[in-house]
């Protein structure tokens, strides 16, 4: 039998088309001692739809898996778990080496959302539509039901046509929907889609909003679910006949998807930050596990559970999960940021961890300002890593900073709160910033201040959102009110040049190198100033591809404004020497993976749902949970010179 640790017969395999046989085979055979096999199996298996899809993506998928697995870094990144040495490290840098140069590919800087060996079994990666995640009545089946429908053969991998795909995963019987009367607090009414009559009309407890509604196979009850009080989780099984309250249980945040097993046994619920199971007979909670989903699905026996996050199907063990929290990399899902990196690439910041840029050596875990439900959150852009510095603006701390090369914490303002309502554009440096506190959608009276003590700089008048810019060495910011930009010396709060226009200037954009601003104004002009001469280079009306906010005018007319946002720079590049793009890579998010396009052309497929961020060469890119470098096989570079 070929054997599973060889990576020729791992590549032969992907490449013919036997792979899944190969892991059958092998998933019958392996030894319960044999713990690399054990491992390279379950990475396999994880990845093995994607794999039989895009046969090239299997060494990245599985070099990114097993590289971590008992390691030291996984057990930082985790916050639990034991380091065995990194078994396998040694086996994928040798496959890595003898691979050669076969193109760039994308390599993890840090270990996988959740481990191998865990409850996590399958991931499914597509167009998924709008239909919500199910399994077959055999199990055999998984995918999305609806008017197009996907799924995969969980054997094979096998992507199902459509048309196979709806017959396998059969119907869900009639779409429940719920209806809310704000006089009605507490009353679940449930009825078919398309029905008149209701099939539950019951005040349960006269505190919740039922949002969502599933009905047990045998018809005997429906189960209800949505949020009280402060938002927390409210679910409610109601018998049939009679609308009896058999139970309710409060628990997580607003639920907004449910699942249940054929027999009624086990409810599965999402609040988007956990997963919830529950006793169906009680109420009971048997588990709750940190798992982002939008939708999901039990199979009719309650073995598994499908989640839906975005375009990502993932298949879980029900066993395992009820055994205790999965292990998950802790900390990218808390705080505010999903991902930044520092302006000289030197550092990350995802979630709350500070990682390095480079290797991606996790740092420190920081300790930032909860949500502030009651003050309704952070200011929008209270938070940025500096190449020397964090800061974060918050209702509930303040203001407080961080030192980005250790992770220590130097100092806090709590004299300085911070919320939704504020108006907060901090410098490329984080040692000043513009803020106003906003009210409704008129211009916000502005002031430029110091961060580490709260000093006043300069008052800049009345300002309309996103209409002021520091230039990348914070040293000047620009500010747009009316027919004119003003450029104000930062350190010194004073006035250098304003910048005319015929028209109320709507946004503006300053160069990476400082040298330039664009701005646009309200007679559809965009205009070029060299900001060391302060004149005009050149000008061009709006186009119809560059893109517009909408808006809308005080008597509800339908309004657009040209802003600096990413995509309308980008539209600028080159132009009159603007120049905004740092590099020349741009990521596109497509069936559940992310290309990284240079010329229009796909340089690299990485494995990542997620938005990604790049850092400023464009070498490496991050999310929430992702950190990769694209290289070139490296090390068979050095042996050829």
């Amino acid at each position: 039998m070929p054997d599973l640790l060889d990576p020729a017969v791992l590549e032969r395999a992907a490449a013919e088309g036997s792979l899944a046989r190969l892991v059958a085979d092998w998933t019958a055979r392996v030894a319960a001692g044999d713990e690399l096999r054990r491992v390279v199996l379950a990475a396999l298996r994880l990845d093995l739809a994607l794999i039989v899809r895009e046969p090239e993506l299997l060494f990245p998928c599985l070099y990114n898996r097993v590289y971590w697995h008992a390691s030291a870094e996984a057990a930082a990144f985790y916050g639990e778990g034991i380091d065995v040495g990194a078994p396998l490290r040694g086996w994928a840098e040798r496959w890595r080496a003898a691979r050669g140069r076969r193109g760039p590919w994308a390599r993890s800087l840090r270990p996988p959302e959740f481990p191998l060996l865990g409850p996590l079994r399958e991931e499914y990666r597509g167009a998924l539509g709008q239909g919500a995640p199910a399994f077959s009545r055999d199990g055999q089946v998984v995918g999305c039901a609806g008017a197009t429908a996907s799924a995969w053969e969980r054997a094979t991998g096998r992507a199902l046509p459509s048309e196979l795909a709806a017959q396998r995963l059969g119907d869900g019987g009639p779409e429940l929907e719920v209806r809310f009367d704000s006089g009605a607090w507490g009353w679940a009414r449930v009825r078919e889609r398309g029905r008149e009559k209701w099939l539950v009309e019951v005040d349960v407890d006269g505190d919740s909003k039922f949002d969502c509604a599933l009905r047990l196979a045998d018809g005997t009850a429906v189960i209800v679910a949505g949020w009280c009080a402060d938002y927390d989780g409210s679910i409610a099984r109601i018998d049939l006949p009679g609308a009896k309250v058999r139970w309710r249980v409060q628990l997580g945040g607003q639920i907004h998807a449910l699942a249940c097993d054929r027999a009624g046994a086990l409810v599965a619920a999402s609040d988007g930050a956990a997963v919830h199971l529950l006793d169906g007979t009680s109420g009971a909670t048997l588990a709750s596990a940190p798992l982002s989903a939008h939708a999901l699905g039990l199979a009719a026996d309650g073995s598994t559970l499908v989640t839906r996050h975005e375009d990502v199907l993932r298949v879980w063990d029900v066993a395992g999960l009820r055994r205790g929290r999965p292990v998950r990399l802790r900390g990218t899902h808390d705080g505010w940021i999903d991902a930044a990196f520092s302006p000289d690439g030197q550092r990350l910041i995802t979630g709350t961890l500070l990682c390095d840029g480079r290797d991606g050596r996790l740092v420190a875990r920081l300790d930032l300002d909860g949500p502030g439900c009651l003050e309704g959150g952070p200011p929008e852009d209270g938070r940025r890593l500096a190449d020397d510095r964090f800061v974060e603006m918050a209702p509930m701390r303040g203001v407080a900073i961080w030192d980005a090369r250790d992770g220590r914490r130097q100092r806090v303002d709590a004299g300085r709160r911070y919320g939704h309502t504020h108006e907060i554009v901090l410098s490329p440096d984080t040692r000043w910033y513009v803020h106003g506190r906003r009210r409704g959608a008129e211009p916000t009276e502005m002031r430029l201040c110091a961060v580490d003590d709260g000093s006043v700089r300069a008052e800049l008048g009345s300002i309309e959102r996103d209409c002021v810019v520091f230039t990348p060495d914070s040293q000047r910011v620009l500010v747009a009110a009316g027919e004119a930009v003003t450029v104000w010396r930062v350190p010194t709060g004073t006035r250098e040049a304003t910048l005319r226009h015929p028209a109320a200037v709507t946004g503006v954009g300053v160069a990476r190198d400082g040298s330039c601003a664009v701005t646009g104004a309200r007679d559809g002009v965009l205009r070029v100033w060299d900001l060391a001469r302060r004149e005009l280079r050149g000008s061009r009306p709006l186009a119809a591809e560059d893109p517009l906010q909408r808006s809308w005018s005080g008597r509800g007319e339908e309004t657009g404004a040209w802003r600096a946002t990413p995509e309308a720079l980008a539209r600028l590049e080159g132009w009159l020497g603007f120049s905004y793009a740092r590099h020349a890579s741009t990521p596109r998010r497509r069936d559940g993976l992310t290309d990284i396009l240079e010329a229009g052309r796909v340089r690299v497929r990485v494995p990542a749902q997620a938005r990604l961020e790049a850092a400023p060469d464009g070498s490496r890119w991050a999310s929430r949970v992702d950190h990769f470098v694209i290289e070139d096989e490296p090390l068979a570079a050095a042996a050829e010179t």
